[in-house]
């Protein structure tokens, strides 16, 4: 897409996007590119994510830093006020959905409900919190991104609770999408698959396993999920909603 600012003014929230390496601080840096003032969600750490935040600044936008904890019940609210307070804006118009957790489990009988309870608070509850705690202040146009998974489409015996709990991300994303759709609102996942972060796969088993189904033998780049994401949250891509997009080298698995 061209270099226009066509998200001047906008503003985004991206939670978990403290990671200069990661999927969502990538987002963060292409979305300011492009003109939007941003939230930079963080869950311990507050260093990394201001260093984010300076970067963000140097584009000449706006951007802040704020702490939330996605297990919390207030994790919507608390994200949404910070962002209308610390950006001085009455909408909230564009929600990334990023943060989230990974952990493997090697067989059915080691999943613990404590393990598989957190999974589901960070990678579903979470995003649901922010979603409708951003609704009331989100205008026609807006636009929910939610980061996804190939595990969410594909049986990886390791990945039974993590795989689980991304399927129903991409549920929840596609079962809204028609409410949302009558109020000017898309609501999308952007489904990577192995990318070369700090959850990379490279070296293990089941990224060996990726890799055999994988019509670009390489892991993904954080910017390159990044380009897909902030078409989705630009003006081009008002007609489409309730979709689950993969963005993954062309896995294709029986």
């Amino acid at each position: 897409m061209s270099s226009e600012k066509y998200l001047a003014g906008k503003t985004a929230i991206v939670t978990g996007s403290s990671k200069l390496n990661g999927i969502g601080a990538a987002t963060a840096l292409t979305l300011a590119k492009y003109g939007a003032n941003i939230v930079v969600h963080y869950a311990t750490s507050a260093e990394p994510a201001e260093k984010v935040v300076a970067q963000i600044k140097e584009l000449g936008v706006q951007a802040i830093a704020a702490k939330a904890d996605a297990s919390s019940e207030s994790f919507g609210t608390d994200l949404v006020r910070v962002a209308l307070e610390g950006l001085n804006t009455k909408t909230i118009d564009i929600v990334i959905n990023n943060a989230g957790i990974a952990f493997g489990h090697p067989e059915i009988a080691a999943i613990e409900t404590e393990s598989w309870d957190k999974m589901f608070h960070a990678n579903v509850r979470g995003p649901f919190l922010l979603i409708q705690a951003a609704l009331p202040h989100m205008p026609s146009g807006g636009r929910i991104i939610n980061i996804g998974s190939i595990a969410g489409k594909l049986g990886i015996t390791p990945l039974t609770v993590y795989g689980s709990s991304k399927a129903a991300l991409h549920y929840m994303s596609t079962a809204m999408a028609g409410e949302l759709a009558s109020k000017g609102i898309t609501i999308n996942v952007v489904s990577p698959g192995p990318v070369a972060t700090d959850m990379s796969m490279e070296g293990n088993p089941i990224g060996a396993i990726l890799r055999s189904h994988q019509s670009i033998a390489r892991e993904g780049e954080p910017k390159e999920i990044a380009d897909v994401i902030s078409f989705m949250a630009s003006p081009a891509s008002s007609f489409i909603t309730g979709q689950v997009i993969p963005v993954d080298g062309g896995i294709n698995m029986p």
